[in-house]
């Protein structure tokens, strides 16, 4: 055993008279430095991941310390610093939030703080908003918040203030765009502020730029076309839109929404058949999440999983079990669909994805585009099927007669009609013109994030960032100058984004 000599403790005595410090005791060794900062792993959502639904996402994680946490805190976007609960578990701390997104590009950073005042920080990024769409003859897609069109320009549905059209992307003069809307030969944006821009076609004020009247007063539609981006009036609070083919929709911030264009068969829902130039609410419509138009038709889910429809039901398409020729102007139910977390329409038929990762369907069905196995005229689905041998979906979009299917592991399937390639299966032609059942889609690719069905073609956005499309060329419309003009491509090829 080691002893201190006498000498070392009477100098340690007299300093410590003198006012001094006695020196340390080299029988304690020293008290180890803590260099280690904490460890946060987030375990969801994945990174990049895109949102369908207006709804708030939940983010799980932990956080370890070799001598424990003492402090976790998150911020969503550039919002304020808030307390994040923990509970103790083997290893460190467990915490779960949820958050609502703002429309666009959303980032949630995790921080966490041991007792010394080490820091780490963890964050996960994810996207709420169709960063692809496609109309009659034309395409976008959202990159780095700035939007790119190509395709077929008639009605200056492109926005690039002609209409000339343009067979590569080009940007639009229109910048934080967070969503997209196209259909037939109208376009809409929403921006990362809320507000609602549209372009193109505007026959029946599916634009949505007129002014509401004022009693007393005369007023003349406004129906002119326009080709450059224009903001509707009085929206400011938009999440995303849906057009269907000459009239349009707007979900709001508080759940609910407007409408505004062609109203024949009361597909504004506002209890007429009046089209409209500027916004009109929705009648009864609470809570939606997620809103999908038809030719005439209006699809909405809500944030308990059940489908509302309303507009027109000549082939059964609002799933009522009948069908009719009367315009139905105010939403109603879908009966017997539950637990439902995505939707879409084409044409005349309409697709919900249930939580479990199968389909339903209904309405028109010549072509095979409900998926239920049949086809031809006459085999109109007036009530929720279920589409054959689909599983483990996780989005689904539609137009015209045919239906895709993203799959948990990023492929497509898709069914309905394929006589342009519009099912990417690398078949086209009158022999494959109905395809009454889910089939593969899209030969060759993989990892797919976001999707979208134009009229007789489709695209497909990669998790890389890479875009294909396939089926009918025409004027430009899948976004690739080395391509054929009026030419089917059934195979994947590459839409040239700059």
């Amino acid at each position: 055993m080691h002893r201190r000599s006498p000498y070392a403790l009477l100098g340690a005595v007299l300093l410590w008279s003198c006012g001094g410090k006695p020196p340390p005791d080299t029988d304690t060794p020293p008290s180890p430095v803590d260099l280690t900062p904490p460890a946060v792993l987030l375990s969801s959502p994945h990174e990049a991941r895109r949102l369908g639904t207006y709804q708030q996402v939940r983010l799980e994680g932990t956080a370890g310390d070799d001598t424990g946490v003492a402090r976790l805190s998150w911020r969503l976007n550039d919002g304020e610093s808030q307390v994040l609960e923990s509970t103790e578990v083997e290893g460190g701390r467990a915490f779960s939030l949820e958050v609502m997104p703002r429309p666009g590009a959303n980032t949630v950073v995790v921080r966490a703080e041991d007792a010394v005042g080490h820091v780490a920080e963890s964050s996960v990024s994810f996207h709420f908003g169709s960063l692809v769409s496609a109309g009659g003859l034309h395409g976008g897609a959202v990159h780095g918040g700035r939007l790119y069109t190509w395709g077929q320009n008639t009605q200056g549905q492109l926005g690039q203030g002609d209409t000339t059209a343009r067979t590569t992307p080009m940007v639009v003069d229109l910048s934080r765009v967070a969503s997209i809307a196209f259909n037939s030969n109208s376009s809409l944006a929403v921006r990362e502020d809320g507000t609602v821009w549209t372009w193109g076609a505007n026959a029946s004020g599916q634009l949505g730029l007129g002014t509401p009247p004022v009693e007393g007063q005369t007023r003349t539609p406004d129906t002119v076309a326009r080709n450059r981006p224009t903001q509707v009036p009085g929206l400011t609070d938009a999440v995303s839109g849906a057009l269907g083919f000459s009239h349009s929709l707007v979900l709001k911030a508080d759940g609910t929404v407007v409408a505004f264009g062609k109203n024949n068969n009361g597909q504004l829902g506002d209890g007429t058949t009046t089209d409209r130039d500027y916004p009109v609410p929705v009648r009864g419509l609470t809570d939606v999440v997620k809103l999908a138009g038809g030719s005439q038709q209006s699809v909405a889910l809500t944030r308990d999983g059940s489908v509302w429809v309303w507009g027109n039901n000549n082939f059964g398409n609002l799933g009522q079990g009948t069908e009719d020729s009367e315009a139905h102007a105010e939403p109603a139910r879908v009966p017997g669909l539950s637990s439902v977390v995505d939707i879409a329409s084409g044409r005349d038929h309409v697709l919900a994805l249930h939580a479990d990762g199968t389909v339903s369907a209904w309405g028109l069905n010549a072509s095979g585009q409900v998926g239920n196995g049949e086809s031809g005229s006459g085999s109109e689905v007036r009530a929720p099927v279920k589409v054959v041998g689909l599983s483990d979906v996780v989005a689904v979009a539609a137009n015209s007669n045919f239906g895709l299917a993203l799959k948990a592991d990023g492929k497509l399937w898709g069914f309905g009609q394929n006589f342009n390639g519009q099912l990417g299966n690398g078949l086209s032609g009158s022999e494959n013109q109905a395809h009454p059942r889910a089939d593969t889609a899209v030969v060759g690719l993989s990892e797919l994030r976001d999707v979208a069905a134009g009229s007789t073609f489709g695209f497909g956005l990669r998790r890389d960032g890479q875009l294909f499309g396939w089926g009918w060329n025409s004027n430009g419309s899948l976004g690739n100058n080395e391509l054929q003009n009026n030419w089917s491509f059934p195979e994947p090829v590459k839409v040239k984004l700059p």
